[in-house]
């Protein structure tokens, strides 16, 4: 298909019984279009293929097999052997073992590194095959995204024998010479006090010898795993290096590394996080020996875009499955998605979804451009951290929220087991908590603010507006250029606070950060649709976030703002095209 391509003209949720009868690619009009408006031609033609067949295996054998992990099939620890042999292993059902094989074998990790592909595969590639398996199995994408994060650590930092050695089979498709990562960083006494850890590295020949305990480490029995340990007295984070530890040594026996216990979770329970010990474990350094830190913050970033694609797709998949359920199930004489509130929530959940995306595809955009074509500089650099912290908050928090309105939508059913629904909750509440709370996140953008003052944010939302000139959005245009003059305002009046007032304000602020940033960006894809296919759906979904965004009170001047008329459901919600 070409890039101007026109989707189907309405979506009819009441010819599928649930969920699993869609493709989760072809079948969803949002991720079509991204991919279609952000890969080239030659990169779309040689991936379509797999992510037709990632929608058809996320939404069925995958999703099928998630439901016995998550209910009976959870990992467990079997410390000992038959003959009474320590042996530390970790058990795995068969049917994850298989969605191992099968996930990996889409590519998600390895089409970064294809050398066979027609030119050089950015990331929006990975992230739509990451988006397409965390809609069915979360507790599968947390290695994924943990693997991918090494595997960055390494492609970006590792020397070349660590590369030949490890990066080639952390980005296997092949399930016999796979092997997937894991970071190790944080320890009971320090959490998100990264540079309170206590675990040391002391050299020792070609290697280091690595000891101490780690608190929390998902897919804790990972054939390779970046460990951060403290290679001197230098305090904080500056102490710290980064190593890489093999499961298995080369020799074949297992490294010093014990699983002292599995976290029994809320949720996410196919992977399994534990406890580790090091005792004298052999890891390699990576990169500069004071350097660990900073090298690591990059592995994080990664996850961070994993967590808000994580977010997002889960908010994708609650609103797919409400939107069935409420097609067909009756109340009152009537389908229930003919009554005002239910359709507001639908609309006002796919609204979410778009602005998510509009930002997610941006910080895509600047990942790509500093990471995968190395054309970085400081300021955008800048940007693109910035971004990561408000795409992983909000799309953790819109994960969680459409899990609950998607739950509320299939009243008493949506709580009982034999409905995705409780998985989808249970699930989403990790992606707050993962890779930096929204607390850390708003403490992250406020450290970026007081460095460089939000003037590369302010610039690429000035700039953004300046190329909207189409016509039909000019009222929105106006409306947020007073936004960003408020903004930039509140950020220049927020810096000049003490430090405990710019604590306190610190996640307000983000809030407010990401509501322009999300509208300007998805003012921005509107008027590419309006020009492109002559679609003015998304424009809709624009006008729609401001009064998500910017219209909290209710009163008689707004009240016909919040009335969910037949176009604006049947445009969002049923992906209606609206001809300009």
């Amino acid at each position: 298909m070409g890039k101007n391509f026109i989707p189907e003209k309405r979506i009819d949720y009441s010819k599928w019984e649930s969920g699993n009868d869609a493709n989760w690619y072809r079948d969803d009009p949002i991720l079509t279009r991204y991919a279609k408006r952000y890969l080239s031609s030659n990169i779309l033609n040689y991936v379509e293929d797999s992510f037709h067949e990632t929608g058809a295996l996320a939404a069925g054998p995958i999703d099928h097999r998630a439901v016995h992990t998550d209910r009976e099939g959870q990992p467990r620890l079997i410390r000992y052997n038959k003959k009474g042999e320590e042996i530390n292993e970790i058990w795995y059902n068969e049917g994850y073992k298989q969605t191992i094989k099968d996930g990996y074998g889409t590519g998600v990790v390895g089409y970064r590194y294809d050398t066979n592909a027609p030119e050089e595969i950015p990331i929006m590639v990975n992230s739509i095959l990451f988006y397409l398996l965390c809609e069915t199995e979360p507790g599968f994408t947390c290695p994924v995204s943990l693997t991918q994060s090494t595997a960055f650590v390494l492609e970006k930092f590792g020397s070349v024998e660590q590369k030949e050695k490890y990066l080639t089979r952390l980005s296997s498709q092949n399930p016999d010479s796979l092997v997937e990562g894991a970071t190790s960083l944080t320890e009971i006494q320090g959490g998100s006090d990264v540079g309170a850890a206590t675990t040391t590295a002391v050299a020792n020949g070609d290697h280091y010898l690595i000891s101490g305990e780690k608190w929390f480490v998902s897919n804790c029995d990972a054939g390779v795993k970046i460990v951060l340990a403290r290679v001197n007295d230098k305090p904080s984070t500056k102490g710290l290096g980064l190593f890489l530890v093999p499961h298995t040594l080369e020799n074949g026996q297992k490294n010093n590394i014990t699983i002292r216990r599995l976290k029994d979770k809320l949720g996410v329970r196919a992977v399994a996080s534990g406890e580790l010990i090091f005792n004298n474990a052999v890891g390699y350094l990576i990169g500069d020996e004071d350097k660990g830190f900073k090298y690591m913050a990059e592995a994080l970033n990664v996850s961070r875009l994993g967590t808000a694609l994580g977010g997002t797709g889960i908010a994708r998949r609650a609103f797919l499955e409400a939107a069935i359920y409420t097609s067909h199930r009756e109340a009152f004489g009537s389908v229930i998605n003919n009554y005002p509130m239910v359709r507001e929530t639908l609309v006002n959940m796919i609204t979410e979804i778009e602005a998510s995306w509009a930002t997610i595809s941006q910080v895509i955009k600047w990942f790509d451009s500093i990471h995968t074509y190395n054309q970085r500089n400081e300021e955008d650099y800048v940007l693109l951290r910035l971004l990561l912290s408000l795409a992983k908050y909000r799309g953790s928090e819109l994960g969680v929220s459409a899990a609950k309105n998607a739950l509320e939508l299939h009243g008493g059913n949506g709580y009982i087991e034999e409905y995705v629904t409780p998985r989808l909750l249970r699930d989403a509440l990790v992606n707050p908590v993962w890779e930096g709370t929204a607390n850390i996140q708003a403490l992250e953008i406020l450290k970026i603010l007081k460095k460089a003052s939000g003037k590369r944010f302010i610039k690429d939302l000035r700039n953004t507006l300046m190329n909207i000139t189409n016509k039909y959005a000019n009222e929105l245009k106006e409306f947020y250029e007073q936004e960003v003059n408020k903004l930039e305002q509140l950020i220049a009046h927020t810096l000049h606070q003490d430090e405990y007032t710019q604590t306190s304000v610190a996640k307000k602020l983000a809030n407010r950060m990401y509501d322009v940033f999300a509208g300007i960006h998805l003012l921005e894809e509107a008027q590419y649709d309006i020009e492109q296919m002559r679609d003015g759906r998304r424009l809709i979904a624009a006008e729609q976030w401001r009064r998500l965004a910017f219209q909290k009170t209710l009163d008689e001047d707004i009240l016909s703002n919040f009335k969910i008329s037949d176009e604006l459901f049947e445009s969002l919600v049923c992906f209606e095209r609206n001809e300009i």
